[in-house]
């Protein structure tokens, strides 16, 4: 693994941490500063969560580790724990769905309310007729 200093401090908590770890928790433990989409505070000791949830992404994304979450925080999956895996997809799937059925529902009243409609959506709302 390449983690940069920041990377390498979350993946280190997630990893020892006893069962999960929350994001606040995470922002806590670990300075890794701001987002860079300012988030309009700043005390010294706390990273911004949204901080924290870009170098997780970053984690996941750029460096393939198996991290998962659910409501009670990340972990890293067990080795081998296939079912793990799958309950992490399947709720990933139903957060999509939901998603983008708040989405779908919020473009179908606003391009009446406006006049105006998306291909994007037209094709995409297929899935939800």
């Amino acid at each position: 693994m390449n983690l940069n200093k920041e990377e390498q401090a979350v993946y280190d908590e997630i990893a020892h941490c006893e069962g999960r770890i929350t994001q606040l928790q995470l922002a806590r433990k670990v300075f890794v500063g701001c987002h860079e989409r300012f988030e309009e505070y700043n005390t010294p000791k706390e990273s911004s969560l949204r901080k924290i949830r870009q170098i997780i992404f970053d984690l996941r994304m750029k460096h393939d580790l198996q991290i998962l979450s659910d409501r009670k925080g990340y972990y890293l999956m067990k080795k081998g724990d296939v079912e793990d895996a799958k309950r992490f997809i399947d709720e990933l799937e139903i957060t999509a769905k939901a998603q983008a059925k708040s989405y779908f529902a919020r473009y179908k009243k606003m391009s009446v309310t406006l006049g105006v409609k998306s291909q994007y959506f037209e094709q995409q709302g297929k899935l939800f007729e």
